[in-house]
């Protein structure tokens, strides 16, 4: 075996290994040792990996929306191999070949997920009803979509600041090093964010609310949580704006 799970290990640089949620370094990031072997020695490439996760996100949500328990607790168990899958293809890009578009590829279907899963699963709720929200109550909708329209938000205004801010400090000749230049408030937003969204605790929570009917609960949580999300990140680049524009740095 040219790939072993080994090399995989071995080759995770340390920051990463940092950066990487609770979770992941405990359970996701070890399973996708063997995953990113097995694809490294059937020469499947990162990027292979990025897109089929793609369709593996939209196979997840789907199954929310079919009046089925059993259908439900395979599109949870779906969102968990997910994660394994997109440790796998940072593994195989660091420790393999990285390819063009390579993080293109990587964030589609994180954005699969943030668009569809928690619609999907407000509507399922809504079907099936659960601990604390009795079926065709529409508060699982508003649950679903407000979580799912929060973490877009907050997504877009991240990455809409960081666009203008470097667009305007590469016009001055600026040089920037976005690793460096985070507040320790932003860092802590990030961090939090790391363990509790799509790569943290959140796929856990989907699959044991739906094994054991509390899926309205992660709902209630979530979408609350990503609310609180929004507030704060809108608030906090806003300052950031104002600041930047009224001193120019």
């Amino acid at each position: 075996m040219k790939y072993s799970p080994k090399y995989f290990k071995n080759n995770l640089p340390r920051w990463k290994w940092k950066k990487d949620p609770v979770l992941s370094k405990l359970f996701y990031r070890p399973v996708s040792f063997l995953t990113a072997s097995i694809c490294a020695n059937l020469n499947i490439s990162a990027n292979t990996v990025s897109y089929f996760s793609a369709l593996l996100a939209a196979a997840a949500s789907a199954c929310f929306l079919f009046n089925s328990r059993s259908a439900a607790i395979t599109g949870a168990v779906l969102v968990n191999v997910w994660l394994i899958l997109d440790c796998t293809d940072g593994n195989l890009a660091r420790s393999v070949k990285s390819q063009p578009m390579g993080e293109f590829a990587d964030s589609i279907s994180s954005y699969i997920l943030v668009a569809f899963l928690f619609n999907a699963m407000g509507y399922y709720v809504y079907r099936k009803g659960g601990m604390f929200i009795s079926s065709g109550c529409g508060i699982a909708l508003i649950a679903g979509m407000f979580a799912s329209s929060f973490d877009t938000l907050s997504r877009l205004i991240y990455q809409k600041f960081n666009a203008v801010k470097n667009d305007y400090y590469g016009s001055k000749g600026i040089k920037t090093d976005e690793g460096q230049s985070e507040s320790k408030i932003n860092k802590l937003r990030i961090r939090i964010d790391s363990e509790l969204g799509l790569g943290g605790i959140l796929p856990i929570a989907v699959l044991l609310g739906t094994v054991f009917d509390l899926l309205d609960a992660v709902l209630i949580l979530w979408s609350a949580y990503y609310g609180a999300l929004f507030v704060g990140s809108l608030m906090y680049h806003i300052f950031k704006a104002v600041s930047i524009a009224k001193t120019g740095e």
